[in-house]
């Protein structure tokens, strides 16, 4: 324990009577006022101990706490870090707001210290990395987390409630903004990190106190769009609409990243089309003819093997593009470690959340849907790009090369289910699925196909995947 010169003077009573009382409390009274990081650098230059777990002086740890990161540490001697959920205490003792986070993911840790409470460090590691810094106030456990991941060997989550946060006034865990400078040190460090990583993208704040990391992506591989289409029309927004032309005239009309090209994958009958689409006259566009009863995942299939481009984007017809910046985004997230698919934030037309990556809890389905698109969501989790279980093919970027290795979507689920088998595909293969609010477009959803499940396709899907049903590393709810 380090006293930073407490101007109440029953606080330092305090501190030498717990001293006296047990020798494993060693006190150090500091001369000036240092502030946090000086005091909490003074305590790790004290400290013995092989771990350090860090203690806000107005927090509590749970009476298991330190036995259950013990265990861990006797089970994975390769941990340098290690962290848990938590919950908050008011006033009155009542504990709430159980946050119960995800294994660790360094993209969601680029926005939000979600880490936080409690951390557990090697000291080895800690003194590699050289403790706390200067400049950091109000953020510099983050500072700590994120130079830590980069050099962990291996990094732990404990998903058990073992710190509780208390709630007092001017405290963050009751108003996020109390401390405005903390924000603007937790700005600095990401920058840093990203910087120290290798990773060109711009930081900013978001108006909901998390940081917005928008990665610049490193090239212009050639993208390929992919749209499987029957060429129907419905009604959008009012408006009587071709669905294809409507997707493919706002895709060339809206988007700034350049090398791309869109495979149109239509149904055919006996050489003519089921339905004429008139669509613009760009060199961008191929129509591939596909003559066979309707399966979703072959035409999918189809058209990348009629396609060249290094990336794939699926992309359904009932979609509608608005951020010129949208290939550039999903295509910077794959560019990160072991990213195989990423997806955006996906729109209804009445502008609420159409899908927010899929989730497994209780069983699988879309994240966030119907839920207003201005809510950041439980944890900030609609306002920050993140892993995630899967993402719905309505718009999904994946390499080509991962496509092919995993086999492609699965022509055993000809209407549903498809993007949810090739996402576990890609997690067990050891990969991860990113999605992103980086970008949004809208997507129409069902507007040309019964969106009515059938029993033979979740009979299928839980025969294959049933063990991941009700189990998400990612999203983990509130309880």
């Amino acid at each position: 324990m380090v006293d930073d010169c407490s101007t109440d003077p029953k606080v330092l009573k305090v501190l030498r009577r717990a001293a006296r009382k047990d020798a494993r409390i060693r006190l150090f009274l500091r001369k000036a006022n240092g502030g946090i990081v000086a005091a909490s650098q003074d305590a790790l230059d004290m400290s013995t101990g092989d771990f350090i777990a860090l203690l806000d002086h107005d927090d509590e740890l749970h009476i298991r706490a330190l036995d259950e990161v013990a265990n861990r540490i006797g089970k994975e001697p390769e941990v340098d870090y290690l962290y848990s959920d938590e919950d908050k205490i008011d006033g009155k003792g009542n504990h709430y707001d159980v946050f119960r986070k995800p294994d660790f993911d360094p993209i969601r840790l680029l926005g939000q210290n979600y880490c936080c409470h409690l951390s557990v460090f090697r000291s080895s590691l800690i003194d590699k990395i050289g403790g706390f810094r200067n400049g950091f106030e109000g953020s510099q456990d983050y500072d700590l987390i994120l130079r830590a991941s980069e050099q962990a060997r291996k990094i732990v989550h404990i998903p058990k409630v073992l710190y509780h946060w208390r709630a007092i006034p001017g405290s963050a865990a009751t108003v996020p903004y109390a401390k405005p400078y903390a924000l603007e040190s937790a700005l600095s460090a990401v920058k840093e990190h990203v910087a120290r990583r290798g990773i060109n993208a711009e930081v900013a704040q978001t108006e909901s106190g998390y940081l917005s990391v928008s990665p610049k992506v490193s090239g212009q591989k050639k993208v390929s769009i992919i749209i499987p289409t029957r060429g129907d029309k419905k009604r959008v927004w009012g408006v009587h609409t071709c669905l294809l032309a409507n997707a493919v005239e706002s895709i060339l009309a809206v988007t700034s990243y350049q090398n791309y090209e869109i495979v149109v994958v239509q149904d055919f009958v006996n050489g003519n089309p089921t339905n004429h689409v008139k669509l613009p006259p760009d060199q961008k566009i191929r129509i591939i003819p596909y003559d066979a009863p309707f399966n979703f995942s072959d035409k999918c299939n189809t058209g990348v093997k009629g396609s060249d481009g290094d990336i794939v984007v699926l992309l359904n017809d009932d979609v509608q593009i608005v951020d010129p910046h949208w290939i550039d985004t999903l295509v910077a997230f794959l560019e990160f470690p072991d990213v195989a698919m990423v997806g955006p934030l996906l729109l209804l037309e009445d502008g609420r959340i159409q899908s927010a990556g899929h989730t497994n809890i209780p069983t699988p389905h879309n994240l966030g849907s119907g839920e207003s698109s201005k809510s950041g969501g439980l944890f900030g989790q609609y306002s920050i790009s993140r892993r995630v279980t899967g993402v719905t093919a309505a718009c999904a970027a994946i390499p080509r090369s991962i496509y092919e290795e995993l086999g492609g979507f699965s022509v055993d689920f000809p209407a549903c289910f498809n993007d949810l088998d090739f996402g576990y595909k890609i997690l067990e293969s050891g990969k991860h699925i990113v999605w992103t609010p980086m970008t949004k477009l809208y997507h129409f959803e069902s507007l040309t196909r019964d969106p009515t499940v059938q029993p033979h396709e979740m009979q299928m899907l839980e025969r294959r995947w049933k063990r991941m049903f009700g189990k998400d590393q990612y999203t983990r709810q509130s309880a």
